[in-house]
């Protein structure tokens, strides 16, 4: 959307955004609580691509989202056939006022976020060079 126009159909259930120049951006943390909130649980796969290969990664597993910014959960990943049990992650996301937003586990995975404005569901879809990856989580409890 142009200049940070913001369909109020769509507007997030997050309310404290800020506005930032001619978009509309969420400050870390703000949004958190209020959009998302919760158990969710989610499955995805994808590939691992180099210039020489390929190969097939998985992973499935639940994240809480309660109100105090990090995201955090546990995810069995496979790589390749390789699965690497009981894997706890951390990340951090931000959430515009139009639903859509950024996500980042750890220190080097990074990807585009799309939020239903309930915060019953979002997708998104992994931006990092060599990596093709797209995940929906759907929320399992709201407390």
């Amino acid at each position: 959307m142009l200049n940070g126009a913001i369909s109020t159909r769509r507007e997030c259930s997050a309310r404290r955004v800020a506005t930032v120049g001619d978009t509309t951006a969420a400050q870390p943390g703000w949004a958190y609580s209020t959009a998302l909130t919760g158990t969710y649980l989610f499955a995805s796969w994808g590939l691992s691509v180099s210039a020489t290969s390929s190969q097939p990664l998985a992973f499935a597993g639940s994240e809480r989202c309660d109100g105090s910014g990090p995201r955090k959960g546990i995810s069995p990943p496979s790589l390749n056939g390789t699965i690497t049990r009981d894997s706890s992650f951390t990340g951090t996301r931000t959430i515009a006022k139009n639903c859509t937003g950024t996500l980042t586990v750890g220190a080097s995975l990074h990807f585009d976020l799309y939020i239903a404005p309930s915060g019953d569901s979002f997708a998104y879809v992994q931006t990092d060079p060599g990596s093709v990856s797209a995940t929906t989580e759907q929320r399992a409890t709201r407390v």
